[in-house]
């Protein structure tokens, strides 16, 4: 068992065996379970990232079509 120091902004470092044996990595997300007077901390899932399909979907225009000739720009300073 490793002792570690906290923060004053309640920051720990995991000990680099800690962090290899639980195959983390920088920018990786951590559950952290408290138990009485103990902690367990797992990997996090990953998250699902948004599919082509899932953005296409969410950016559906059902409205008229606009030729680009015909679009305002306003405030362009190229």
């Amino acid at each position: 068992m490793s002792a570690v120091l906290i923060s004053t902004k309640g920051q720990i470092v995991l000990p680099i065996a800690v962090r290899k044996a639980l195959g983390l990595t920088p920018g990786m997300r951590v559950n952290v379970k408290v138990s009485g007077k103990s902690a367990q901390i797992t990997p996090a899932p990953a998250k699902k990232t948004a599919s082509l399909k899932d953005i296409q979907t969410l950016l559906k225009y059902d409205g008229p079509e606009v030729a680009v000739s015909e679009m305002r720009v306003t405030d362009y300073k190229g």
